[in-house]
């Protein structure tokens, strides 16, 4: 897993060693007092491993799988290497979740989907940890759709540092039986620093206690985590179960990437698509979505993100124009220079004594904006003026001005194109 926000830094990947019996003394050597006989170690890994020798590894291994926290839906790279190379060589598997974007619903699904050597008792686990979109409402909503998937009694986990544990209500997520894996570093010197406290959970059942564990014939540091007695495994048997899309749809349906998937094939239709507005993100939209941003030169990935959404809808967001002070300015003649009153210009950049003003320093000249657009464009000719352009257009300078960032609508330079 990537920390950052939890109580120390951590980078994506986990891992236990069990100590039982003859192993009790190898987790001793490497500083690690278990808390029971039955307890074992481990660890969690991703992409960022490489390709690890999980041989080396503790007795459990806890693999991404996937995420959504870089706007759409991703498997990691190495996951299906790695959730094969532990399950073969008869370790303990968790599969875990990288939390992010807007639909924990769709999300499950995406995760459940693409399960490799999923047995029941394997740990699911939502990792809590990309602040943005934390919150027990969507554990739950995620765990939810989990369960309905694979059934009620699937080992689902949340994972989050203890710090975490204390900054929401999570009564409802601890009620509903939803274990926890919680991140807690103390020194943070590799051995283990005793049992941290948690708030609305009576206890966990993995504590990922430092993100400098060793092993051997790996050069790297390693999440290394300590499991109690019963952290997998839910009572049934180790027959691994098929995950089929029959078992639910496995196309996005509703929302889509914060949007509106019916909405975003109506937008498609106006643009001339013959989309059925089913509500169901399928191969075609995701076909029609790629034509036309093939089409828009926008970037051709069949996800239709903030920027497809942007282009369909027919707005425009201008940033906001700025300026660099110079030796010897003031706001007055910046004002003058550009052609904006040195009052709006304190105000955007909430000067409040207009002589405290220094060189090298960046000012806002107009703030930023979303404007229709129509993806028509005038190029400007000699003795043009944005009016005369504005009237002939049958639009107005401001429009004109605001769609294509202009601060001094006096200055407007022949050959240059307008967005109108």
């Amino acid at each position: 897993m990537t920390r950052g926000r939890h109580d120390a830094p951590r980078r994506e990947l986990h891992v236990r060693r069990t100590v039982v019996a003859g192993l009790l003394a190898v987790a001793l050597s490497a500083g690690v007092t278990p808390l029971a006989s039955a307890d074992t170690i481990g660890h969690d890994i991703s992409r960022w491993q490489g390709s690890i020798n999980v041989g080396a590894l503790g007795s459990f291994v806890i693999v991404k799988a996937g995420g959504s926290d870089i706007g759409y839906y991703y498997t990691d790279p190495m996951y299906a290497r790695n959730a094969r190379a532990v399950r073969a060589a008869g370790k303990s598997l968790g599969h875990y979740y990288y939390n992010g974007y807007a639909d924990p619903t769709a999300a499950a699904n995406s995760f459940v989907n693409g399960l490799v050597s999923y047995q029941p008792g394997d740990p699911l686990v939502y990792d809590a940890e990309e602040s943005r979109f934390v919150s027990p409402a969507k554990v739950m909503a995620w765990v939810q759709q989990v369960r309905s998937r694979l059934g009620a009694d699937a080992n689902v986990y949340v994972y989050m540092s203890s710090s975490v544990t204390r900054a929401y209500n999570w009564s409802s997520v601890a009620a509903a039986g939803v274990r926890l894996w919680v991140a807690n570093y103390g020194s943070n010197n590799g051995a283990y620093h005793g049992s941290p406290s948690v708030a609305y959970w009576d206890k966990w059942l993995i504590h990922q206690y430092t993100s400098v564990g060793r092993v051997s014939g790996y050069n790297g540091s390693l999440d290394t985590n300590l499991a109690r007695s019963g952290a997998f495994g839910n009572g049934t048997t180790s027959t691994t179960v098929p995950v089929t899309a029959a078992t639910v749809s496995t196309v996005p349906h509703g929302t889509y990437l914060g949007y509106s998937v019916a909405q975003t094939q109506r937008l498609l239709n106006a643009k001339g698509y013959q989309l059925a507005v089913d509500d169901y993100y399928g191969p075609g939209t995701r076909a029609a979505v790629r034509d036309y941003q093939s089409k828009r030169g926008l970037t051709v990935d069949g996800y239709a993100g903030p920027a497809t959404q942007a282009s369909l809808s027919g707005t425009t967001t201008v940033s906001a124009r700025t300026y660099t002070v110079a030796r010897g300015d003031t706001l007055s003649r910046i004002g003058a220079k550009t052609g904006v009153a040195w009052t709006t210009i304190a105000n955007l950049n909430g000067i409040r004594a207009p002589y405290l003003i220094y060189p090298g320093q960046t000012l806002k000249l107009t703030g930023s904006a979303t404007v229709a657009s129509s993806n028509r464009t005038y190029t400007i000719r000699r003795g043009d003026t944005l009016s005369s352009i504005a009237r002939r257009l049958g639009t107005t300078t401001s429009r004109l001005a605001a769609l294509n960032g202009i601060s001094n609508p006096n200055r407007i330079y022949t050959g240059h194109t307008l967005n109108y």
